[in-house]
């Protein structure tokens, strides 16, 4: 009879896991959570994919002019605030001229 080994628990102790460097969360929860991704990739994808999914809706709905205007500018405006503020907390400038 083989046992299997438990793994250690992480050597991050976990209030620094939570101060956002990790990417734990799923990309579905990228998706929907009001705080930016761990990445500048997983943040680029969920703004791209919720404008997509607003395009989805106002295809299907096909709403009026302003109503279609108002739901892509509240989604945008939204998106573009946790863009901003994962560059002011997550680092994602670092991202981009390849550090770590």
């Amino acid at each position: 009879m083989t046992s299997t080994h438990r793994t250690d628990p992480p050597s991050t102790p976990p209030a620094d896991r939570s101060a956002g460097r990790s990417s734990e969360r799923s990309v579905l929860m990228d998706l929907m959570a009001f705080t930016p991704s761990a990445t500048l990739g997983r943040e680029l994808l969920a703004l791209f994919a919720n404008l997509a999914l607003v395009g989805l809706i106002v295809l299907v709905l096909q709403p009026e002019a302003l109503v279609t205007a108002v739901m892509f500018a509240v989604v945008g405006l939204f998106m573009g605030v946790r863009l901003v503020v994962g560059f002011r907390t997550r680092g994602y400038a670092a991202d981009l001229t390849g550090g770590r």
